[in-house]
């Protein structure tokens, strides 16, 4: 601060944060997001991941939900990656302050605090460089409104990273001016920290930076600069160690288990396109899924960055070397292995361009240097120059504009006419046609109006969630989970409802369930669920459409319906919370039996939910086909020493019917295929009369392609991976009738997996009966299992716990082991008492290697501070003979 108070340039500093931080406001209102009106700031993963996450870290920081490991992870799962991926920015203990409802808002006034601290940390940049002087303001309101972070404002998570970023190149500077390391160290350190995904991108553009620099200016004692960036960068990889070591082990079990990612050489769009985002308001929701990279800086910085190249007072050299880096930068952007490296080579799902701020800064760094330079290019270049910017981004935006539908006439209009007003604005100051305080105010008024109606036009192509979206169902779900929990047993139990909010619920109301939704997901909890039957992708499982038979085998032992006798059907708050179902009809509802009830949920207890633990009389086959309930078979057949008969078996359909359909043999697995390509086709198909318990399974192809029904009621799809099993009415005296129906441009179908499944209740019972009496005594909480196992047992227990390699068990005499993705253990046929806990891979390791670093950082605070006589700068004191070995 003391440099800031020498300079007097503090001022600036509350300018650039109060002036972004406003802006960001006025354009939250005038989107009437809560506190301002009924909308909110929630949208996409921001409305079904993060704001749960940040409940969960309130449970979590107030000791009510697992830290390490939590239950609320699907079936159970570490949580260290996602800690370290979503929840260690400093801004997020603001969500622990708040009430869980008011985290919405909460959201808002982090993202405006996030990019207000983003300008201001450019702004600390800036005013090192050219002090107190307004173009400084261009650079740092430009970068916190920049395209890229209004175009993430949902992705707060990122924000760190693109906030340390300028801190990072200021300690790079500061180590090229004054051989100094901590300015460089600390801001690394800190970006490995609160994101290792964005510090990833940060460390790259670091090393390019420097090179930059070395390049582009006469460097004295440059092995030495060179040795101490890369030891620098080498101590804030130590000191972020505790972040990177155990996320790195983590997402090998998730993100880098999966395949690699394609690095064909091939451009990922066409140059020509590009122009067309350096236009406000190019942005719509197909933008954050499948867009080009955001890159709109405003139109003062970008002609700033034009007029750099063309500034006589900056060196040829430097300027040469800045369009080479330009072109490689550009081209990161454009070039598909490129693209994939800044991701850390893995094809991220959306958001492509993710490294698109890098890109952004770099060009707003340019366009500062060419506005600090500005006076000395010629009154001829900047007309030029200015026509040449003009006709290249609006010609080609202009032509292109059938193939983008955020171009518009009106942001067209828009655009040139700030490009117009900026050109002329910034000619007038160079060249003093009128007084510069008129015409600085001129250039300051026209940044807040142009990155101000960026931001406006951007965010209000978003579909944001209502307020009462979020409070009216979140309000009820949590009154019914909280009230479920007062009905039940003090034993471990899993919970499931038809209704839900998101597939984080459980983090947000903090119960044991199935399903959630994080990018750092470990693949064997989707396998483990995904095989057994329920639906589920990379990065998330689901809990809809579960039946009896598979709920028992969880441990689901509470089942959260929708009260269709309430009295409050006709109610805007019941007509919400009934937009949220996700079920298709429960016909195997009469298994459970209701235990409670409000004006929304019914509460239903399953009297069949197993232990967490069981006792296996034999290993879980691995080789079963890959139909869900074959697999729920093999599981229900390890329960009992003697063998059962299967509780599924096939039925056959009583009638089959087709229309437009070519023959069909058989059902299962055939490929139904159209006679006239150009008609519909369906497939009807009846079924008996039965007072038994029947299911239909339904293969990932064809729920795909195909539009079913049970009884003329259509049937809710799922566009996720896996085969879904619904039940079937039960029904004495009339027949069911099941209905394929091909979907448009649809010829061809695989029946994978189709068939029709009739539940044996003596088997099924004889299973769960086994199940339970032999199964071992059990103390489950987050992150640790005590079991005390019988004399004489069968050697096998399996856990419905996904497997993960951080759990370890205190007795020598207990191997785990991995059953098709379930704890598997073989013990002992003795009595046995031991305890499976779970640390988390990798911690050790890392808090040994930040401990190293830390005192390092120390170290060199000593060396560089500890002297009062000036001369700060590492190796100043040490011994002449050694210093000049490095000059």
């Amino acid at each position: 601060m003391s440099r800031f108070k020498k300079h007097r340039t503090w001022p600036l500093l509350l300018i650039s944060f109060s002036m972004t931080f406003t802006i960001s406001l006025i354009v939250f209102a005038a989107l009437k997001m809560a506190p301002f009106g009924s909308s909110s700031i929630l949208a996409n993963d921001s409305a079904v991941q993060y704001v749960d996450f940040f409940t969960y870290l309130k449970h979590a920081l107030m000791g009510t939900a697992g830290k390490a490991y939590s239950f609320s992870n699907s079936l159970g799962g570490g949580m260290y990656a996602n800690w370290t991926y979503y929840l260690l920015s400093p801004f997020n203990l603001i969500f622990v302050l708040v009430s869980r409802q008011a985290i919405p808002v909460a959201m808002l006034f982090v993202t405006a605090l996030k990019y207000s601290t983003a300008a201001l940390a450019a702004q600390v940049l800036a005013s090192h460089r050219y002090g107190k002087n307004w173009y400084t303001l261009v650079f740092s309101v430009s970068y916190g409104l920049s395209g890229f972070l209004i175009a993430n404002f949902l992705n707060i998570m990122w924000m760190d990273g693109v906030i340390l970023l300028p801190l990072v190149i200021l300690g790079i500077d500061r180590l090229f001016e004054e051989h100094r390391l901590i300015p460089y160290v600390v801001p690394l350190s800190l970006s490995f920290i609160t994101n290792y995904y964005i510090g990833f991108m940060v460390a790259i553009f670091s090393a390019l930076y420097f090179c930059w620099q070395w390049a582009s200016h006469h460097q004295p004692q440059l092995l030495r600069k060179i040795a101490l960036f890369v030891g620098g960068s080498l101590l804030s990889g130590m000191i972020g160690a505790i972040v990177l070591i155990p996320t790195y082990l983590a997402l090998s079990a998730s993100r880098l288990s999966s395949a690699g990612a394609d690095f064909t050489i091939k451009p990922l769009f066409s140059l020509i396109d590009l122009p067309s985002k350096l236009i406000p308001d190019s942005f719509n929701f197909a933008q954050l899924s499948n867009g080009l990279p955001n890159l709109y800086m405003g139109m003062i910085a970008l002609l700033g960055a034009v007029f750099y190249f063309l500034a006589p007072a900056i060196s040829v050299r430097e300027r040469l070397i800045s369009g080479v880096m330009t072109v490689i930068l550009m081209l990161s952007i454009w070039l598909n292995p490129l693209v994939i490296m800044w991701q850390g080579f893995r094809a991220p799902v959306w958001y492509l361009y993710r490294h698109s701020f890098i890109v952004i800064f770099w060009l707003l760094l340019l366009g500062l240097r060419g506005l600090a330079n500005l006076p000395s290019v010629s009154r001829l270049r900047m007309i030029i120059a200015s026509v040449v910017v003009g006709g290249g981004v609006f010609i080609p935006t202009a032509w292109r504009m059938g193939s983008h539908k955020y171009v518009t006439l009106t942001n067209l209009v828009l655009g040139g006419v700030l490009l117009l007003v900026a050109a002329i604005l910034l000619y007038s100051w160079a060249h003093h046609l009128f007084p510069q305080k008129w015409v600085v105010g001129g250039l300051l008024t026209l940044l807040v109006l142009d990155m101000g109606a960026n931001a406006y036009a951007s965010l209000k192509a978003i579909s944001f969630i209502s307020k009462a979206d979020f409070t009216v169902t979140s309000k009820a779900l949590n009154a019914a989970y909280t009230e479920a929990k007062t009905l039940a047993p003090n034993t471990f139990y899993r919970v499931n409802s038809d209704t839900q909010r998101s597939m984080d619920d459980p983090y947000q109301y903090n119960f044991n369930g199935i399903s959630t939704f994080s990018s750092v997901l470990n693949t064997s909890t989707i396998n483990a669920l995904t095989n057994v039957g329920a639906i589920g992708s990379a990065g998330r499982v689901k809990n809809n459409d579960l039946t009896w038979p598979l709920e028992s085998l969880l441990g689901v032992r509470q089942l959260l319906l929708v009260n269709t006798q309430s009295t409050k059907t006709t109610t805007p708050e019941y007509q919400q919370i009934s937009s949220r179902i996700i079920d298709n009809p429960r016909y195997d509802l009469p298994a459970y039996k209701l235990i409670g009830h409000n004006d929304y949920f019914n509460i239903y207890q399953n009297p069949d939910a197993l232990p967490v633990a069981t006792q296996i009389y034999r290993k879980v086959p691995t080789q079963v086909q890959a139909n869900p309930v074959l697999q729920q078979n093999a599981y229900f057949s390890t329960f009992t020493p003697e063998t059962i008969g299967a509780i599924f078996t096939t039925t056959d359909f009583s009638g089959i019917t087709v229309d437009n359909v070519k023959p069909l043999t058989t059902l299962t697995n055939a490929i139904a295929t159209k006679k006239d390509k150009k008609l519909g086709a369906t497939i009807t198909l009846n079924v008996n009369p039965s007072t038994e318990q029947r299911y239909l399974v339904m293969g990932e192809n064809m729920r795909k392609n195909m539009a079913i029904s049970i009884n003329n009621v259509p049937l809710k799809n799922d566009p996720d991976n896996g085969s879904k099993t619904v039940s079937l009415p039960i029904d004495a005296e009339k027949p069911t009738t099941v209905t394929l129906t091909f979907n448009r441009n649809i010829d061809q179908i695989d029946l994978d997996h189709f068939a029709l499944y009739t539940l044996n209740r003596q088997p099924f019972e004889q299973a769960v009966a086994a199940a339970k009496q032999h199964a071992p005594k059990q103390v489950v909480k987050n992150g640790s299992v005590t079991l005390t196992t019988r004399q004489n047992n069968s050697g096998y227990i399996m856990l419905t716990i996904p497997y993960e390699k951080g759990w370890q068990v205190d007795n020598k005499q207990v191997k785990i082991q991995n059953y098709r993705g379930f704890i598997g253990l073989k013990v002992s046929s003795t009595n046995l008492k031991f305890t499976l806990s779970y640390h988390t891979p990798g911690i050790k390791a890392g808090w040994t290697v930040t401990s190293l670093g830390l005192i390092g950082l120390i170290a060199l605070a000593f060396l560089e501070y500890w002297p009062r006589n000036g001369k700060h700068a590492i190796l100043v004191n040490w011994p002449a003979r050694f210093r000049k070995m490095w000059q």
